[in-house]
C-alpha cells in the first residue's frame, strides 16, 4: 500500500520499491523489477488525487505497470480531478465504483452523523449552510480544503533544513526544480541519488551518514561552501555506528570515480592492503583499501558484466563473468631468490595446477549448471551455481602435486549469489579452519566449515535476495562479514572481536547506502560499497 498524498512521481515509485523489498530509483526501474517477477502483484493506492502532479504519476507509473499482466490496482481518487480522466479513459474496462452513488451511500445514516457534528462544525467552518447539504462528502462537511498538489516550497536549502524537513517534501521541491530548470547543485543530486534511503524514518544521524556518503569527494570542486556542507554532515552523523572515510560518485570531477560497480574482492600478493573494483564492462581497477585514486588497472579479456572478481595468493586475479565462465587477470607473483636457487624457484609454479582447474571447471559443473558467484578460499576457490550448490577447489600440497580436491555441497534452494570465506586463527597462531560463507536468491546466509558439512539453519535470513557478500579475518577489528539484500539493506556484524576490541562484541551495524548495493569489500578495519553510482569506505565506530 501505497497513500500518495503529498506524494511525487520519485516518492511514489520509491514506496512502491520499498513495500516490494527491491531498490528503484525511478519508475523504469521498478516496472523493469515487477515484469521480471511472475507473481501477482497487487497495489493498493489511496488519495492519487492528493500526490503532487498526479497526471505523471498516473503516465509515468501506474499506466506502465498496469499494462504488465501479473499487476492489478486498487486506486481511490476523486471524481472531478484530470488525473482520474487520464487513468479510466487508458485503461481498457475498469471496475469504477463511485462512492456517490446511492448505492453505496447511507442518506439517514449520514443525516444522524451530520446532526452529531453541527454545532462544533457551524462553529469551525460559520461558511457552511448546513453540514447536511454536504452529502454524501463527509469530508465537505468536516471543512476539508482542497489537497494541494503543488510542490511545497522549502524555506532554505541547507543541510539543517533538509535533515530537519518532511523526506518526501525534498524530493518533491527537487522534482520540481529539475523540472522547470532550477538549480538543485550537489546537495540535491546527493539526495536524489540515497533517496529511497532518506525517505525512511530514521535518526538525523543515519540520515546525515547516508547523505555524505551519497555526497562524494566533490573531487577537485570540493572547497569552500562545499567542504562546509561536508563538514556539517560530518557533526550531524558523528553519534551513528559508521563514518564515511571516502566517497567518489559519478558527479565528482577528479580521477577517483572508478565507474559503476559490479564487484570487489581484496588484493593479494603484490595488491594486498587494496581494493579491487570490477566495472559493469569488465575492466578492472585497483584502490587503496582506505580509499582514493585509482592505483592501477588491469587488462582485462572479458566481456559482459562480472559477477564476481578474487585473487589468488600468487597474485593472479580471476574474473566470472555473467555467463559462468571464469578467466585469469594480471601476472603471478612469486618470491624468487638469487642465483641457480632463484631459476630453479621461477620454473616451479605451483598454483598452475589450481589456476588450470579453475579455467577447466565452469566446463565440468555437475548438470552442466551455470556458475554464478566465485571467491577465494584458503589454498583454492570457491563457486556457486544456479541450482544452489557450493563447490569448492582446494589445491594440493606441494609435496603431493595434481588436480586440486573439489567437494561439493547442496545449500541453498534456489541461485547462490555471492560468496566470501575467512580463516579463523587456531589458538597458538596458526592458521585455524576455513568458513565459506554464501548468499542466495532464498535470503539466506549460510555458513560451512570446510572439513565438516554447511549448517543447516543459517546465520542470517530476510525475505530478499542476497545481492553481495563479504568476510575479511579480521586483523585488526576480528573476524567481521558483511551482506547486503535486494532491498538495499547492508549489515556489517563482526563475529570475534576479541580483547582489545570488546566494543565490537554485540555490535551489528546496519546502513541503506540509497542505490542498489552491487558489491562489498571487508578489508582491515573497512567496508566498501560497491554501487552504479557511488563507491563508499565506510568504518565501523
Amino acid at each position: 500500500m501505497a497513500p500518495l498524498l503529498e506524494r511525487s512521481l520519485r516518492t511514489a515509485t520509491w514506496m512502491f520499491a520499498d513495500d516490494l523489498g527491491i531498490v528503484a530509483r525511478a519508475p523504469h526501474e521498478l516496472v523493469a523489477a515487477v515484469a521480471a517477477d511472475p507473481r501477482r502483484t497487487v497495489f493498493v493506492v489511496p488519495e492519487l488525487h492528493g500526490a503532487y502532479e498526479p497526471v505523471d504519476i498516473v503516465e509515468h507509473l501506474l499506466l506502465p505497470l498496469l499494462a504488465l499482466p501479473q499487476v492489478r490496482m486498487v486506486i481511490e481518487t476523486r471524481t472531478d480531478v484530470p488525473c482520474t480522466e487520464v487513468l479510466i479513459g487508458s485503461v481498457a474496462a475498469p471496475a469504477v465504483m463511485d462512492l456517490a452513488d446511492p448505492r453505496w451511500t447511507d442518506r439517514a445514516g449520514f443525516d444522524r452523523w451530520a446532526a452529531s457534528i453541527r454545532p462544533t462544525t457551524a462553529e469551525a467552518n460559520p461558511n457552511l449552510v448546513d453540514v447536511i447539504d454536504c452529502y454524501p462528502s463527509p469530508g465537505r462537511a468536516l471543512g476539508w480544503a482542497p489537497v494541494p498538489t503543488a510542490a511545497p516550497v522549502l524555506p532554505s536549502f541547507d543541510v539543517d533544513t533538509l535533515l530537519a524537513a518532511e523526506p518526501h517534501r525534498v524530493a518533491a521541491w527537487l522534482e520540481e526544480a529539475e523540472r522547470t530548470g532550477g538549480h538543485v547543485g550537489e546537495l540535491g543530486r546527493a539526495w536524489i541519488r540515497a533517496g529511497q534511503s532518506l525517505h525512511l524514518a530514521q535518526p538525523r544521524a543515519s540520515r546525515a551518514l547516508v547523505l555524505l556518503a551519497a555526497l562524494g569527494s566533490g573531487g577537485a570542486a570540493a572547497a569552500g561552501e562545499a567542504l562546509d556542507v561536508r563538514a556539517r554532515l560530518a557533526e550531524h552523523a558523528a553519534s551513528g555506528p559508521w563514518q564515511v572515510v571516502w566517497s567518489t560518485t559519478r558527479d565528482d570531477d577528479g580521477p577517483g570515480w572508478p565507474g559503476p560497480v559490479a564487484a570487489l574482492a581484496p588484493g593479494t600478493a603484490q595488491r594486498r592492503g587494496q581494493v579491487l573494483i570490477a566495472g559493469v564492462s569488465g575492466d578492472l581497477r585497483v584502490i587503496p583499501a582506505q580509499g582514493g585514486v585509482p592505483q592501477a588497472r588491469l587488462a582485462a579479456d572479458t566481456t559482459g558484466t562480472p559477477l564476481a572478481v578474487f585473487g589468488l595468493p600468487d597474485g593472479t586475479v580471476v574474473v566470472l563473468d555473467e555467463w559462468g565462465r571464469d578467466h585469469t587477470v594480471g601476472e603471478a607473483s612469486y618470491p624468487v631468490g638469487g642465483g641457480l636457487r632463484g631459476l630453479l624457484d621461477a620454473a616451479v609454479d605451483e598454483w598452475k595446477p589450481l589456476r588450470d582447474a579453475l579455467l577447466e571447471f565452469p566446463g565440468s559443473v555437475p548438470g552442466d549448471a551455470r556458475l554464478t558467484a566465485a571467491c577465494a578460499v584458503q589454498g583454492g576457490a570457491a563457486f556457486g551455481d544456479e541450482t544452489g550448490r557450493v563447490h569448492v577447489l582446494i589445491r594440493q600440497p606441494s609435496e603431493h602435486p595434481g588436480p586440486p580436491d573439489v567437494l561439493t555441497r547442496q545449500v541453498h534452494e534456489g541461485p547462490v549469489t555471492a560468496l566470501a570465506s575467512l580463516t579463523l586463527a587456531a589458538d597458538d597462531g596458526a592458521e585455524g579452519p576455513c568458513l565459506v560463507y554464501s548468499g542466495g536468491t532464498d535470503g539466506n546466509v549460510h555458513v560451512w566449515g570446510l572439513g565438516s558439512e554447511p549448517l543447516e539453519v543459517p546465520v542470517q535470513a530476510r525475505p530478499y535476495p542476497v545481492t553481495a557478500l563479504s568476510a575479511d579475518d579480521g586483523a585488526v577489528l576480528g573476524a567481521a562479514i558483511a551482506v547486503a539484500w535486494a532491498d538495499g539493506l547492508v549489515r556489517h556484524e563482526v563475529l570475534d572481536p576479541g580483547s582489545d576490541h570488546a566494543e565490537f562484541h554485540t555490535a551489528v551495524r546496519e546502513l541503506r547506502p540509497g542505490p542498489p548495493v552491487r558489491a562489498l569489500c571487508c578489508l582491515d578495519r573497512y567496508v566498501v560499497i560497491g554501487t552504479d553510482e557511488m563507491t563508499v569506505v565506510m568504518e565501523p565506530r
